[in-house]
């Protein structure tokens, strides 16, 4: 394994990875999306049940955290850096336990769907090509600068 700042050349990027890359964007961009959607509707009285306006914004903020790290760490996978595969994994499981969260409070199946997204996110970058492709089975180039 290589140093956690050093990238990959693209020329050899397994389609998988480049999936991941492109799943973490657009989850990360819906979820952005929704989660201020959310907060701007809780601001208004009658939308949301008053009973599940409080699991809603808990769920809404750990969303938006993950949205952010998702949309940040998208590039870093795109470009093979190996911290950023970390950091795909700490996304996915606090949105993990969000989707749970969410699951148990509020909506069960939205919370499942997220669960789902999680686990499709971090698990190529630790098995198979993308495990490889990260584990130093290629050459590797500096950062540039």
């Amino acid at each position: 394994m290589s140093a956690p700042g050093v990238e990959r050349g693209n020329a050899e990027r397994p389609g998988v990875v480049t999936a991941v890359a492109i799943l973490c964007w657009l989850v990360g961009t819906v979820e952005l999306i929704l989660s201020v959607l959310l907060i701007v509707l809780a601001a208004i009285r009658g939308i949301l049940p008053a009973s599940e306006t409080g699991d809603i914004l808990v769920s809404t903020i750990g969303y938006l955290i993950v949205a952010v790290a998702y949309i940040a760490v998208g590039f870093g996978v795109f470009r093979g850096v190996d911290l950023a595969r970390v950091i795909v994994l700490l996304a996915s499981v606090v949105h993990l336990g969000v989707g749970l969260y969410t699951a148990l409070t509020t909506q069960p199946v939205a919370g499942i769907l997220s669960m789902g997204l999680a686990v499709a996110i971090a698990l190529p970058l630790w098995v198979g090509r993308g495990a490889a492709w990260f584990g130093g089975d290629r050459p590797t180039t500096p950062p540039s600068s």
